[in-house]
């Protein structure tokens, strides 16, 4: 219990990290492309963002250890493990033992977010990387598996880093919510209630994503090239020839919308990338989604 501290989502967690972690100037590795919130809150406390490349198996660690031979010096690695915002990608078994062997030798600390991993419907769940350093802060929240109005998210960090984030959580609000800790604890303890609601979840989410996958390979065949998710909520793809930033308003006219994946750029920009979420739409209307986008691409 001491080394969790209970926070308003998993977004104030990396919040109080950079002030107990991060000074300006202070260099910060992550995958590139990477989850948006992060980046605005790493910006925000003034880090050097270094983006490391990415693929279908995570974060380009071997890339990371040639920065760090080359004179990186990151305080702080930011990794999204399982089914990465944007990517969805899962970063693969021998890529996270590297990244905790690389934390334990150059002593830098791993955030490890973790806001999908329970959303997986085929594969096996790889162990977190907090099983293999002990320099290694998970975040957790209820925001994917729940309710994300509530906002009740966790830091889990070793024992002098929890100590330093409780005592920064008190100066900037005292404490998360009562109400909302104790609605969400009334929930999740409910006998017989998680495990049937995450499976439901999962079901639900995989008829989804492979509506929206079949969807997009009947509408714009070899013009579009993806990774299929195993889990998640989004997927990545890109269009080839196509600058997804210019073609947003169009898309947006023809009644859908996507996220482009020059949003989500640390350094490599990718202009014929984007973002597309299945979570909230059913089959039917993720292929008429898919139908709509064909339509705007022209």
């Amino acid at each position: 219990p001491d080394q969790v501290v209970v926070t308003h989502g998993s977004q104030q967690a990396l919040e109080l990290l950079t002030r107990v972690l991060v000074d300006p100037g202070a260099e910060i590795a992550l995958a590139d492309p990477a989850y948006v919130g992060a980046v605005q809150a790493f910006r925000l406390a003034g880090a050097t963002l270094v983006g490391i490349p990415s693929d279908r198996d995570g974060m380009r660690v071997d890339v990371l250890a040639e920065r760090i031979a080359a004179g990186a010096r990151p305080v702080l690695v930011y990794v999204v493990a399982e089914f990465d915002n944007p990517t969805g990608a899962t970063l693969a078994p021998d890529r996270r033992r590297a990244l905790a062997d690389l934390a334990n030798r150059c002593g830098f600390v791993i955030v490890e977010d973790d806001p999908y991993g329970e959303l997986r419907w085929a594969g096996v769940r790889t162990p977190g990387l907090a099983t293999m350093s002990d320099r290694v802060v998970t975040l957790g929240t209820v925001s994917k598996i729940l309710a994300p109005g509530l906002r009740v998210g966790w830091a889990v960090a070793p024992g002098e880093l929890a100590a330093a984030l409780v005592r920064v959580k008190q100066a900037a609000d005292l404490q998360t919510a009562t109400l909302t800790q104790h609605i969400a604890h009334r929930v999740l303890a409910e006998p017989g209630f998680l495990e049937p609601h995450l499976a439901s979840l999962r079901t639900r989410y995989e008829a989804q994503a492979r509506s929206l996958a079949a969807a997009l390979r009947v509408e714009l065949g070899d013009r579009i090239t993806f990774d299929e998710p195993a889990g998640g909520m989004f997927l990545w793809a890109r269009l080839a020839d196509v600058d997804t930033r210019a073609l947003l308003p169009a898309a947006v006219a023809a009644g859908t919308a996507f996220v482009p994946g020059a949003e989500f750029a640390v350094d490599d920009v990718r202009p014929d990338s984007l973002r597309l979420s299945f979570a909230t739409a059913a089959p039917a209307q993720l292929a008429e989604a898919a139908h709509r986008l064909a339509r705007a691409i022209g």
